[in-house]
């Protein structure tokens, strides 16, 4: 499983191996169809989420893709987040909220459930919104991983929090362990008494200035301080830890 998130052109591009190949692109609503299907085609793209993508003309992007793709849609409109698929998988939504799709994605090789989320923006909303909303998503895919008895799951988007972030850190968020070592000694936090599983988050092991992958970088309007933050994050359960490739 290797899993691609691409925040903008040319910054934050991730390429992944062969077996699920999975890029995250937030479009920040503009129509840069040619620049989405020269990616898809150029990355062997397998699942292509987006976020903020109003005004994208995906009948347009699935007929130059020569139709081996297909937008996965649900009964009600999308809302933050859509996602595109090579046909020669079987995706299919299994819930939609406002915040965050869950689909249900088999391949020859493996069943995973794939979280597609777009968070609360850091801008207009606190950080106890965005915990309320993942304590929503979390409860959600636990409750599918049980219903389904899958535990390949990927949570993959625009997560507007950083790798040391409460929204990621704490148990009764996303609980999620930045090192391999944490999670391969217990999947669980507090296991004899308030059991919560963990997600492992790669982001520490793939930030590099060899490969330019350096989050992104703004400055506070009242503020001659440089901020540096990575909100395009991809999380993973501990079946999947050793599968990462971004």
């Amino acid at each position: 499983m290797g899993v691609c998130s691409t925040k903008n052109i040319g910054n934050e591009k991730r390429r992944c191996d062969e077996l699920l190949n999975i890029l995250f692109w937030n479009l920040k609503r503009n129509a840069i169809e040619d620049y989405i299907i020269d990616c898809i085609v150029e990355n062997n793209v397998d699942i292509a989420v987006f976020s903020e993508f109003n005004g994208i003309n995906f009948i347009n992007i699935e007929k130059n893709l020569g139709k081996m793709y297909g937008r996965i849609l649900a009964a009600q409109d999308d809302r933050k987040v859509t996602l595109i698929a090579k046909n020669t998988f079987s995706v299919t939504i299994l819930q939609q909220q406002n915040r965050y799709s869950i689909y249900n994605v088999k391949t020859a090789v493996k069943d995973y459930l794939l979280a597609a989320v777009h968070l609360e923006d850091r801008r207009n909303y606190k950080s106890a919104e965005r915990i309320d909303t993942i304590k929503r998503l979390v409860a959600d895919i636990e409750q599918t991983e049980e219903l389904l008895k899958c535990n390949n799951t990927i949570v993959i988007g625009d997560l507007n929090a950083n790798p040391y972030d409460e929204e990621l850190l704490s148990k009764y968020a996303f609980n999620a362990v930045l090192f391999k070592t944490i999670i391969d000694k217990s999947e669980l936090t507090n296991p004899n008494s308030s059991k919560r599983k963990r997600f492992y988050n790669p982001i520490l092991h793939y930030i590099s200035e060899d490969t330019e992958m350096y989050g992104s970088f703004y400055h506070e309007k009242d503020y001659m301080t440089s901020y540096w933050h990575c909100l395009d994050q991809v999380l993973v359960r501990k079946s999947l830890v050793n599968s990462v490739n971004c």
